[in-house]
Parts: C-alpha cells; structure tokens; sequence
C-alpha cells in the first residue's frame, strides 16, 4: 500500500474549498445536474486513481467512514453543497 507520511489532508483546505468546490459548483449549474450528482463522480473518479496508485479499497472506506459530519455540523457545509 501507497503512504504519505509527512502530508495532511488539512494542508490542502483553502485549495479545497476556494478551487475545487466551486469548480464542482460552477459546472453542476451549467450541466443542470444536482451538486452532489457531480461529487459524487469526482469522488469515483479520484477515488479509481488512488486504488491505480496502490491506495486500498479499506483505506478508502475508512477515510470515508472518518470524514462523516455529526447532525450539528451539516449546516456548516460549503456553500451550495447544503
């Protein structure tokens, strides 16, 4: 298995939510498909890359599983992603 010792997820935020939302946002409006329509696609298709790269289906799953919002958090959502 692919590791990134050295490197945080929480490095990469102000990429994430200033870059990569909005451009998920801007083309789900254009496409007239729902925001999380193309998420999830993004998600699938990043998610193919990583298991090309040696990264595990289970490592994948538990990220998922540890990246889930609480009730209290779900208004906290980027916009346009609520």
């Amino acid at each position: 298995m692919t590791t990134y010792t050295g490197h945080r997820v929480e490095d990469h935020e102000d990429f994430i939510l200033e870059q990569l939302l909005p451009l998920i946002v801007d083309h789900a409006g254009a496409s007239d498909t729902p925001t999380e329509v193309v998420a999830f696609a993004v998600l699938l298709a990043l998610a193919t890359v990583l298991q090309a790269r040696g990264l595990g289906r289970d490592v994948l799953v538990r990220a998922i599983d540890a990246a889930r919002l609480q009730p209290h958090e779900i208004h906290d959502e980027p916009e346009g992603l609520q």
